[in-house]
């Protein structure tokens, strides 16, 4: 009699077991929000490149055992400027390029679309040209003004170099 019983309790733990192992490894998928940052490939050292945003909010769906293994330390988001001219561009954010393990689901991207500016980098040289904060009038008999270096070169972007006249 003694043997049934427990027989009885060993079967019901063993389908107790079985229960919780389904419902904690393949039970419910998990939602996560994970923030990725987009990097790019300069292909000239001649042009700036701004992403904006630069980074993508990524909502994934995935097992508890999948995300368990997820690489999101070191996942990038990269986008190929190559292909763009100077300018301003609406891209569309590439997730294709994401490299994600098989069972995770993309729900969401924030934003869906990344704003990329291209624009040539020149170089000018400009003369400095001190400006006063004091508004009395200074006799310059007394002294001499000796600026050193005269000139600068600088680099920037060539619509602002087009404005640029002088270093104050």
């Amino acid at each position: 009699m003694r043997f049934k019983r427990e027989h009885k309790l060993k079967i019901i733990s063993f389908f107790l077991a079985i229960t919780l192992w389904y419902f904690v490894v393949l039970g419910k998928p998990i939602e996560k929000d994970i923030k990725i940052p987009i990097v790019y490939k300069t292909f000239n050292s001649n042009y700036l490149v701004e992403i904006n945003p630069s980074n993508v909010l990524l909502k994934i769906e995935a097992t508890r055992r999948v995300l368990r293994t997820f690489p999101n330390d070191n996942l990038k988001l990269e986008i190929n400027v190559f292909q763009y001219s100077p300018g301003i561009h609406q891209i569309r954010v590439p997730v294709e390029k994401l490299n994600l393990p098989s069972g995770v689901k993309i729900k969401e991207i924030d934003p869906n679309l990344v704003t990329l500016v291209i624009k040539k980098v020149g170089i000018k040289r400009v003369p400095v040209k001190p400006t006063y904060e004091t508004e009395e009038k200074i006799s310059f008999k007394k002294f001499t003004l000796l600026i050193k270096p005269s000139y600068v070169t600088i680099k920037a972007p060539m619509e602002v170099l087009v404005h640029t006249h002088y270093i104050p």
